[in-house]
């Protein structure tokens, strides 16, 4: 008997991943209700990235976040990495 093993796509950066986390794309501490499945360092990305008022405002929708420069060149980057922990650092400028 073989072990199935479950595989999600991450809604930013489209790479198969094990496991995602639900990120709400306005915030809960702004009102938001609706979500998307992300995997860990792209959600971690986001939050370290943005703060919840930034990402309430103009940010609250995938195609959004892919358009903004910075979260472009994060997703060049991650899309070559395989599904293993990435350590994300804060941003010194988080906006």
């Amino acid at each position: 008997m073989s072990k199935t093993i479950s595989t999600h796509n991450c809604a930013l950066c489209e790479r198969q991943v094990g496991r995602v986390s639900q990120h709400h794309l306005i915030p809960k501490s702004e009102g938001g209700k609706y979500t998307v499945g992300l995997c860990s360092p792209c959600h971690s990305t986001l939050h370290k990235f943005f703060t919840n008022h930034t990402l309430a405002k103009g940010l609250h929708t995938i195609e959004a976040l892919r358009a903004e420069p910075d979260i472009q060149r994060y997703l060049n980057w991650v899309k070559k990495q395989p599904d293993r922990l990435i350590r994300v650092d804060k941003r010194r400028d988080r906006y």
